[in-house]
C-alpha cells in the first residue's frame, strides 16, 4: 500500500485498494491524507491513532463504513464530507464535538454511533444527509449549531436530551419528513428558521421558553408557499406547517392573522391549562376561528372551544352546512338542543 508516513503522521495515501489497513504506530492522519481515494470501500484504523485532520477522507465516495478507535480525541472539520456511500459510522468516545461539515453530503448515511460525552454538533455537520431517518441524541449534548441537519429530507424522528440548551439557526431547514419536536425544559435559545421544515410538524414547548415566529420562517409566518417561479402564489393558508403544537409562550401580535388563528387552534387541540391570551383572541375573533376550524375539519378544537365556552353554538350555526361528517355534525347539533329538565323539575315538586 502506498503511504507516506513521517514521524508517526500519515501524510498521504496514494493507493487504489478497496480494503485499506493503516499501519500500526500511526498517531496522526494529516489533512486530506485520504481525500479522493475513489476505490476505497473499507478502512481499518490502528489503536495508536489520536488525531484525524481536516478533510482526511473527503470525497472518498465508495467508503461504506468506518470505526474510529476510542484513542482518537481530535477530529478536524469536514473529515467525511462527500463520502457519498458512507452508511455507518462509529465515533471515538473521546470526542466532545462533531466539527462543522463532518458528514456534509453523506447522502447514504443511515447510522451514527454518537460518543457518550459529546457536547456539541457543529455547523452543518449532517447537512444533506438525506437518508438519516431516526436519531436519539446523547444526554450530554448542550449545543446544536446552525444548519446541523439542513436538508435531511428523510429525518422523521429526533429525540432531544434533557441537557440541550441551544438550537442554532436553520438547524432543521427543509427536514420535510420531521413530524414532531418535543423541546426539553433545558432549552434556552432557538435560532432563526430553526424549525422551517417545509413540512407538517408538531412542536411541544415548555412554559418558560419563548417561541418566536421567525423560528419557523424568515418572513414572519410559519411556511410561505412559493411556486416553481419562486413567487408567492397566494395560497399560504393551505400550507401552515404547525399542527397539534403546544406553545404556551408566544406573542400573537408578531404573527400574521392566519398564523394567529392556527396557533389558537393548536392550543385548543393540545389544551393543558387555560392560557389567557389565546382565550381572549378566540373570543374576539370567534367567527374567523369557527370558519377556519370547520373548513379545515379541526373538529377536536371546535368541540374544545365550545366546552370551554370560548365560542357559542350560535356562532357555529352559520357554518353547520359546511360540516360534511355526519357524526361531527350530530355532535355539534347536540349543543343547540335545549336541555329537557321537565322530569327533574316535576320530581322537585313532589
Amino acid at each position: 500500500m502506498s503511504f507516506t508516513i513521517e514521524n508517526r503522521t500519515l501524510k498521504k495515501y496514494e493507493g487504489n485498494e478497496e480494503n485499506v489497513i493503516v499501519p500500526e504506530d500511526v498517531k496522526v492522519i494529516a489533512d486530506y491524507a485520504f481525500s479522493h481515494a475513489k476505490q476505497m470501500k473499507h478502512i481499518v484504523l490502528p489503536n495508536t491513532l489520536e488525531e484525524i485532520g481536516d478533510g482526511a477522507f473527503y470525497d472518498c465516495e465508495q467508503l461504506e463504513t468506518i470505526d474510529i478507535p476510542d484513542t482518537v480525541y481530535y477530529l478536524g472539520m469536514g473529515v467525511f464530507s462527500r463520502c457519498l456511500h458512507l452508511k455507518k459510522v462509529k465515533l471515538s468516545n473521546k470526542l466532545r464535538t462533531i466539527p462543522k461539515i463532518t458528514f456534509y453530503q453523506c447522502t447514504n448515511l443511515q447510522e451514527i454511533n454518537f460518543p457518550k460525552n459529546i457536547q456539541k454538533l457543529g455547523r452543518a455537520c449532517f447537512q444533506q444527509c438525506t437518508h438519516l431517518q431516526r436519531l436519539v441524541l446523547p444526554d450530554s449534548i448542550v449545543n446544536i449549531e446552525e444548519n446541523a441537519f439542513d436538508d435531511c429530507l428523510y429525518l422523521s424522528e429526533i429525540k432531544f436530551p434533557s441537557s440541550l440548551e441551544e438550537i442554532g439557526d436553520n438547524v432543521f431547514f427543509h427536514c420535510q419528513s420531521l413530524r414532531q419536536l418535543v423541546l426539553p425544559k433545558s432549552v434556552k435559545k432557538i435560532g432563526v428558521g430553526a424549525f422551517e421544515t417545509h413540512g407538517k410538524v408538531s412542536v411541544v414547548s415548555n412554559n418558560t421558553l419563548w417561541i418566536r415566529s421567525n423560528m419557523f420562517d424568515h418572513n414572519w409566518n410559519m411556511n410561505w408557499n412559493f411556486g416553481a417561479n419562486g413567487r408567492y402564489n397566494g395560497k399560504n393558508e393551505e400550507n401552515y406547517q404547525l399542527q397539534n403544537s403546544y406553545l404556551p409562550n408566544v406573542s400573537l401580535k408578531e404573527w400574521k392573522l392566519e398564523a394567529r388563528c392556527i396557533l389558537c387552534i393548536n392550543y385548543l387541540e393540545t389544551y393543558r391549562d387555560s392560557i389567557f391570551f389565546y382565550d381572549e383572541w378566540i373570543q374576539k375573533n370567534a367567527s374567523f376561528c369557527v370558519e377556519k376550524m370547520v373548513l379545515d375539519t379541526r373538529f377536536e378544537a371546535l368541540n374544545q372551544a365550545l366546552q370551554l365556552q370560548l365560542i357559542s353554538i350560535e356562532q357555529v350555526e352559520p357554518f353547520l352546512n359546511f360540516v360534511q361528517d355526519r357524526e361531527e355534525r350530530a355532535k355539534l347539533l347536540e349543543y343547540s338542543q335545549p336541555k329537557n329538565n321537565s322530569i327533574d323539575q316535576l320530581w322537585d315538586l313532589l
